[in-house]
Order: C-alpha cells, then sequence, then structure tokens
C-alpha cells in the first residue's frame, strides 16, 4: 500500500470531480493498492485546501499557480506581516559625507517645527494677516508671548 501525498490528493480531488467516485475509488484500488478507499476519501474531505462542498459533492480544488512564474502573489504571501530589514552603517564614511548628513538632520527638524507650527499659526501674505489660533496652542501646552 503506497502513502498518498497531498499533490496527489489534489489530482485525485480532481478525477472525483470530472469522473466521481467509483472511477477514483477504482485508481485507489489499481495504481496505490489500497484495498479501503473510503479512508483516503474521507482524508481528501478533511482536508481544507480541497475544500468539499457536500452540497454539491464536489471538491473545489484551486488550480496549481507553480507554472506562473510567480506574476501574482497569493493570499498568503499578501497577508504575512512585513519583516523589517537592517540597514548596514558604513564605518569608513568619508568625511564629505558628515556635513551632508547633518544638513539633511537640520533639513529634518525645521520640517518638523514648521509642521508643528503650522497647526497653529496660518499666514495670508496677500491680506498681510497672521492668524494665531490661541485656544489650540494654550489647550497643547504652550504660552502665547507677544512683545
Amino acid at each position: 500500500m503506497a502513502r498518498i501525498h497531498d499533490e496527489e490528493l489534489r489530482k485525485l480531488a480532481q478525477t472525483y470531480n470530472t469522473d466521481g467516485k467509483p472511477r477514483l475509488y477504482e485508481i485507489l484500488r489499481s495504481e496505490y493498492g489500497i484495498k479501503n478507499p473510503y479512508f483516503v476519501f474521507a482524508r481528501m474531505k478533511d482536508k481544507e485546501e480541497l475544500g468539499y462542498m457536500p452540497e454539491q459533492d464536489r471538491f473545489s480544488v484551486q488550480p496549481d499557480l507553480s507554472g506562473t512564474d510567480g506574476v501574482f502573489m497569493s493570499i498568503e504571501e499578501l497577508c504575512t506581516p512585513v519583516v523589517p530589514q537592517t540597514v548596514k552603517l558604513l564605518t569608513g564614511q568619508p568625511a564629505g559625507s558628515r556635513p551632508e548628513a547633518m544638513e539633511k538632520l537640520i533639513r529634518e527638524l525645521i520640517g518638523d517645527r514648521l509642521l508643528e507650527l503650522s497647526r497653529y499659526v496660518a499666514l495670508d501674505s496677500l491680506s498681510k494677516t497672521m492668524i494665531i489660533d490661541k485656544t489650540s496652542l494654550i489647550n497643547d501646552g504652550y504660552q502665547l508671548v507677544t512683545h
């Protein structure tokens, strides 16, 4: 008696859908040497990936997409959590890159400050007015000082 692997169960489920249970039992007896094929059929019904539908007495076997060269992603690939990648730091950085890194850091810090300010202050250059949301400033813990 031979052991039937999951890939073979997929093919047997397709045979069951097209040719019926008698043909499936015949294949199990002749090719695999199984005397009582009922238990193999019960195993096939229990396999979630074969998707047995008792109402239609069919398996909803999905076609094998391994020959598509990975063009489409499976649901499992789409839903897996993203693994963060680590960035390797170069120890021997040239001296010219430090000022560039400092400039980049300064630009980011200034951008953060401007973003924070834009929550409370609006400038209208046409009418030469500055609108300050004093209530939000005070609620967020800031003090408004004018001079």
